[in-house]
């Protein structure tokens, strides 16, 4: 009797949902721990991390809020945001700073036996899947420096900025960073193309020291989706499904407004013009049932304004 090996199927770790799954529970935490190691690459290791609430409400209604996709603190307590962006979104830049101030002053406590220097590091990384910028590269690192001598002001905030596209190595063995070799392992998996087994025999191939092929095994054997409960199964499924259908819908009122909207912003002015497109943009969009705040996140717009389109 012929026995047939059953080729084990990778997610796709940019789904909202597998990302969490990958890297942001308690069972997948060294999965975590070895994502920002290979990320940092700091003097000392990250040992252990403590996953925090991803909400951060406002002291206001009038406030936005903010809902982070991972967000921990290691031994030290510096604190630790990841997040993931696959539709291209408006203002991203402006949302990654608000993100990281607003987690920064999540430390902020009452009362007297509190001050300034119990401020911990902050880091945000952002992984996104198109480019912001008209000279895109891979990784930019942001922080705090003086203009006139170009002297490091603070390390508090530390802001990582990585844009998908740019990455060209074809095999792990042109990936040039640790970083690299991570987002590209990440990549293969969102492609699709190669089986686990397939993926853990290139790294198997590569000099990379031991450590660090078991952080990659480990990532892969938790993205097998075979070995998903039912639950989680039919949960990777729905995200799928709706990755699918936003990134189809986004695309369709893109074309629809490059074919609809082209004449009339250039007759009405640029600013016009790019506003009537995000809401062209939004309504077919809401017409396709995307939800408010998804729709928010990719054209820019406030949940309110898309409610009276």
């Amino acid at each position: 009797m012929e026995i047939v090996k059953r080729e084990r199927r990778v997610m796709n770790p940019f789904l909202d949902w597998c990302f969490k799954y990958l890297f942001g529970t308690e069972e997948n935490k060294p999965n975590l721990i070895g994502f920002l190691n290979l990320m940092l690459m700091p003097q000392s290791p990250i040992v252990d991390v403590e996953f925090m609430n991803n909400e951060s409400l406002p002291s206001s209604p009038d406030i936005k809020e903010c809902v982070f996709d991972i967000v921990c603190k290691d031994q030290n307590g510096d604190r630790y945001l990841i997040e993931v962006q696959n539709g291209k979104m408006i203002e991203i830049k402006d949302r990654i700073i608000y993100y990281t101030c607003r987690l920064m002053d999540r430390m902020g406590k009452r009362g007297s036996g509190w001050n300034y220097s119990d401020i911990k590091r902050v880091y945000t990384i952002c992984l996104m899947n198109f480019t912001f910028e008209s000279n895109p590269k891979l990784r930019r690192d942001i922080q705090l420096y003086d203009i006139d001598d170009n002297t490091l002001f603070s390390d508090k905030i530390n802001i990582i900025m990585l844009q998908l596209p740019c990455l060209k190595a074809e095999s792990l063995g042109e990936c040039k960073a640790n970083y690299e070799l991570l987002l590209y392992l990440l990549k293969e998996m969102q492609a699709g193309m190669k089986t686990i087994d397939e993926l853990k025999q290139e790294i198997a191939n590569t000099t990379l020291p031991q450590e660090t092929k078991e952080v990659f095994y480990r990532v892969l054997d938790t993205a097998d989706v075979g070995s998903l409960s039912e639950k989680d199964q039919m949960r990777y499924e729905s995200a799928l499904k709706n990755y699918l259908d936003t990134m189809s819908c986004i695309e369709y009122a893109t074309v629809k407004v490059r074919e609809e909207g082209k004449a009339e912003g250039l007759a009405e002015g640029k600013a016009e013009g790019e506003s009537m497109a995000k809401a062209s943009i939004a309504k077919s969009m809401k017409e396709k049932g995307l939800d408010n705040k998804i729709i928010a996140e990719c054209t820019g717009l406030s949940v309110e304004q898309i409610k009276v389109l």
